[in-house]
Order: structure tokens, then sequence, then C-alpha cells
């Protein structure tokens, strides 16, 4: 009996210290899907367009770079915007950019898996810029990448372009009034 007291005791305590630490671990997502929800109200007297609303870019930018700055995983930050019907493509440039230190193959797998079409993700990695505006993957990364390759992006490093083709001379002049010796 002292033993099953012991052991229960032990249990609660491990239950009641782990809590707080799986709290701490999910504190982002809440406030990220809150940001996000708000990011698809359409303030009353408003048409909805075809299109995202400034607001909505505004506001996925925003949600996306507060989640990475609390250290949530790229793949489930990912997931949530999505199933919000944020474009996968918005998501995924915000995610890189603001992302740190994201695997491109990972996140990439993840997204495939999430129905997101490969195409989708080379173009957002290949758009993806820094805050300061750099690109976040260099060209060789993004055509190397594991995930990736089975698209053929079309793209070497040695590429060149061609140089233009010249226009053709214009026509010798040609008087109707005084006629040429045939």
């Amino acid at each position: 009996m002292k033993n099953v007291i012991i052991a229960s005791f032990l249990i609660i305590g491990l239950i009641m210290f782990s809590y707080p630490c799986m709290a701490e671990e999910n504190a982002w997502e809440k406030e990220f899907v809150q940001a996000l929800q708000k990011g698809k109200i359409v303030p009353a007297g408003q048409a909805q367009g075809l299109g995202y609303t400034p607001a909505e870019e505004t506001v996925l930018e925003g949600a996306i770079k507060k989640a990475m700055e609390l250290k949530a995983p790229p793949c489930e930050a990912m997931k949530i915007a999505v199933d919000l019907k944020y474009s996968p493509f918005s998501v995924l440039t915000n995610i890189f950019g603001y992302g740190g230190e994201v695997d491109l193959d990972q996140l990439c797998m993840c997204a495939t898996e999430s129905g997101i079409n490969k195409q989708i993700i080379a173009k957002a990695a290949t758009d993806a810029v820094t805050p300061l505006g750099t690109p976040v993957f260099p060209r060789d990364e993004i055509t190397q990448a594991q995930c990736l390759r089975e698209i053929g992006l079309g793209y070497t490093a040695a590429e060149t372009i061609p140089p233009p083709i010249p226009p053709p001379p214009p026509p010798k002049p040609f008087s109707v009034s005084s006629p040429s010796a045939s």
C-alpha cells in the first residue's frame, strides 16, 4: 500500500511538473491562431474580392514573424495557416523569410504531405528574403534540395543568356520616277 501511495504521488508530481512545460511549448499556437483568424474577418460593409486584402497579408506576415520568434515549429505553423485558408505561397515565403535556419528539405516534405505543389514551394523558396532584403536561399541550394529535385527547376549555374539577334538591314531606296537599268 505504501508503494502505491508513493507511486501515485510520483505520477501526480510528474504530471504537475510537465503541464507548465507543455503549456509553454505551445504558447505560440493560441496567439498565432487568434491573429490569423482576425485577418480573415471582413469588416462590415466590405464585399469580399477575389484576392487577399492588404490586411490579410499584413496579418499573416506579423503572425508568422511572431511565431518564429517564439520558436514555433515551421511545419506546424505552415499547416495551421494553410488550414485557415491563407495562400500556401505567402505562408511559405514568410516562414522562409522569418524562420531563421529553416531546413528547406524538411519544410518541403511537410508542405508536400499537406498537399502543397512543389512548384509553389520552389517559387516561395526562390522569392523569400530576410527582413534585410537578402535572399534566404542561394539558387544552388534550391536546385539541389532533395525534395525539389524531381520537378526539374530548369536552372543551372552555368546557364547564360544568348546574345540578341540583330535586326535586318533597312531596304534599299527605290524610286518610281527613275527606272533602273535592267
